[in-house]
């Protein structure tokens, strides 16, 4: 039997190959279809790849890559909790003792289709890409060799319009007994706040002398400030229904997504809405988040505005205002059309 190579290890799920750095210890499993000389390879690949970062001080596992990243980047930064959730899945994807000077782009790659194809939205994607590629950014340097770079971005689907019609969404709330659920589904309606928002809401954040609504801030992507809205007439009912339940505080979104589906086919189908009603599969339903997006088309069906349009709904970009409006005709396009095709008279 051939004496195998120091480094070199070999059991019947496959071949290990070790390699110890400045007292730092690096390891890495192959299939065992790999031959007893491309196994040689690979270790003398990444005894010169690893000795060379380590000589530059540039590179190490990627758990501990990643937690120097954050301590010396990124701390202190508005999307923290969210980068540092980011780059978790990539240490648990690619294995928290895989040296990041041994990613390539088929091992990125890999993991991003793989996140893809499991159903994980385009844009998560493409988050998830920016976090890596910032971390090698950070600390290799923009020039140094970063496997990311060479993944192109997920191209998002176009949005689709997503603004529900208020008498319709008035409708489908009747359709559910009074109750926590109902009142946080109002309330995201006729103010427009995000799921998160609704939960960190505290009940000082009412004004009720003045009739207005302070939205807590977000964390999420850039972060956003609060912002203040003013109530409407229904906004403020809702608010008075969400505080007389004591709704405030925490709650579960899945529920509320279950309830609001049977509310909806309670409505379309006129069968009388219960907590054990079955929604057919194929049935498919707006989701509690058109909500918001039913908020922005409205602001900006009736302004025309969307930098007004942007801080009532909170946005810290006015590219995903945009987004948010598509159900709504800009009142140019509708009074052109109105010029260019007037009515015609009806003949005597």
């Amino acid at each position: 039997m051939t004496r195998l190579p120091r480094g070199i290890t070999r059991s019947p799920k496959g071949w290990r190959i070790t390699v110890k750095i400045h007292g730092r210890l690096w390891q890495k499993r192959y299939h065992r279809d790999y031959t007893q000389e491309q196994i040689e390879q690979k270790l003398e690949i990444a005894r010169k790849r690893l000795g060379a970062g380590m000589a530059r001080g540039l590179t190490g596992s990627l758990a501990e890559d990643v937690r120097r990243y954050l301590a010396d980047h990124f701390v202190g930064h508005a999307g923290y909790a969210e980068r540092e959730r980011h780059l978790t899945l990539w240490v648990q994807a690619l294995g928290a003792q895989t040296w990041r000077s041994e990613i390539t782009r088929d091992d990125v790659a890999r993991v991003l289709n793989g996140w893809r194809a499991a159903g994980l939205a385009a844009d998560t994607c493409n988050k998830r890409r920016t976090a890596l590629l910032a971390l090698y950014h950070a600390l290799d340097g923009r020039g140094g060799s970063n496997p990311v770079r060479e993944m192109p971005k997920f191209r998002a689907p176009d949005p689709r319009a997503r603004g529900l019609a208020y008498p319709l969404i008035e409708r489908a709330l009747k359709q559910l007994p009074i109750c926590k659920t109902r009142a946080r589904l109002a309330v995201i309606a006729y103010t427009g706040m995000r799921h998160g928002q609704l939960a960190a809401l505290k009940p000082d954040d009412w004004d009720h002398k003045r009739r207005v609504l302070t939205v807590p801030g977000t964390t999420k992507g850039r972060g956003t400030r609060p912002y203040v809205v003013p109530l409407s007439p229904d906004a403020q009912k809702a608010l008075t229904d969400f505080d007389t339940l004591d709704a405030w505080g925490t709650f579960t979104t899945a529920p509320m997504a279950r309830m609001w589906r049977a509310a909806w086919y309670a409505m379309m189908t006129g069968a009388t809405w219960k907590r054990e009603l079955e929604v057919p599969a194929t049935f498919v339903a707006p989701v509690p988040y058109d909500l918001r997006h039913s908020f922005g088309t409205a602001i900006y069906r009736a302004t025309g505005d969307l930098k007004i349009t942007k801080e009532l709904m909170g946005h810290s970009a006015i590219r995903m205002t945009e987004r948010y409006t598509l159900a709504a005709v800009p009142q140019r396009r509708t009074a052109a059309m109105k010029v260019a095709f007037p009515p015609r008279r009806k003949s005597a």
